[in-house]
């Protein structure tokens, strides 16, 4: 089986927990960030192609959501807590 996650190496993300907005960087360029909630339903989609990304998250209410960063054809998943 292969895996097409990427590895944390080459990306940073900041703060965690998030009050209104994410920070991503990555060594190549980021080509989407997508935002789920815990029940897995999309609350936000940001195509990006950059290796910056700011994600306004001030919209969302309180909790733990996951963030998925798809980057030189991977795809990375991380944990999110919004205050």
């Amino acid at each position: 089986l292969s895996n097409n996650e990427f590895s944390l190496s080459g990306m940073t993300y900041y703060p965690n927990p998030v009050k209104d907005v994410l920070n991503i960087s990555h060594v190549a360029a980021i080509t989407s960030v997508s935002i789920y909630n815990m029940v897995g339903q999309e609350v936000i989609s940001n195509k990006v192609n950059a290796s910056n990304a700011v994600i306004d998250l001030s919209m969302l209410s309180a909790g733990t959501y996951f963030a998925r960063v798809a980057a030189d054809n991977q795809i990375k998943t991380i944990k999110i807590i919004k205050d």
